[in-house]
């Protein structure tokens, strides 16, 4: 057997393409090419219904119903959107968020812009072994935390949270959980988490999946597509280019 050099190792990055999506999105260039949002005509209607069906499939991944998922343009867009938009549809409840040290860099980012807006921001510090303690969590908690974001597998070392512990205890101080699954997505028996209000984001890069529009969320509060809404809108009038 021959090597093949470079060899690849950064998976977690991104992932080739599986030659099965490959074919299931090849008539989607070439010959069903309608836009699923023009709802005159028939070539719009049948790019609905597949845009519909791939709702469902990813709702049945993650334990939620197609109607909860969004779809999102990439990671950075989708963190913005949920915690910003969780932050300030209840900052008449509180001002406090939780994350973890080692979050990704969208999720860290967006909360260090929120501490500049008012909000207080706890960064949990993690166990030898890379996870977030929920006994640390739970002492982190206040009566004024509206938001938990914690990722589900680290995108750096690989380790994975107790996501149903940690979920569990958002849902008894009655927060959002927002869980970043991208790298546990198709490798994880896990589901919906006991949350009362749980976002979930997964990203097709990782799963050997279709780079356009490549993420989707699970949300669980009105915050999320009130706050997409008129992002779009602003973006719309702003950059017209991007059309």
């Amino acid at each position: 057997m021959t090597l093949k050099l470079p060899i690849y190792m950064d998976n977690n990055a991104t992932t080739p393409v599986d030659p099965r999506v490959v074919e299931a999105m090849l008539p989607y260039f070439t010959e069903i090419f309608g836009n699923a949002a023009s709802r005159s005509h028939s070539f719009g209607w049948t790019a609905e219904k597949a845009v519909e069906l791939a709702r469902e499939q990813v709702g049945s991944l993650i334990g939620a119903s197609g109607k909860e998922i969004v779809w999102t343009s990439g990671a950075t867009e989708s963190n913005n959107l949920a915690i910003k938009g969780a932050a300030e549809f209840n900052r008449e409840r509180g001002n406090h968020i939780i994350t973890a040290q080692t979050e990704h860099k969208a999720v860290l980012d967006t909360c260090k812009r929120l501490e500049k807006e008012g909000f207080d921001v706890t960064y949990l510090p993690v166990e030898q072994d890379g996870r977030v303690n929920p006994a640390t969590l739970r002492a982190a908690m206040t009566d004024k935390t509206i938001l938990v974001s914690i990722m589900h597998a680290n995108n750096e070392i690989g380790t994975v949270n107790p996501i149903e512990e940690l979920g569990a205890i958002v849902k008894e101080r009655g927060a959002i959980f927002h869980v970043t699954r991208f790298r546990a997505s198709g490798r994880s028996r896990s589901t919906s988490t006991p949350g009362a209000s749980t976002w979930r984001r997964c990203r097709r890069t990782r799963c050997t999946d279709r780079r356009a529009s490549v993420r989707c969320t699970s949300a669980a509060n009105r915050a999320f597509e009130s706050r997409r809404r008129s992002t779009a809108a602003g973006t719309s009038a702003g950059c017209a280019r991007g059309r």
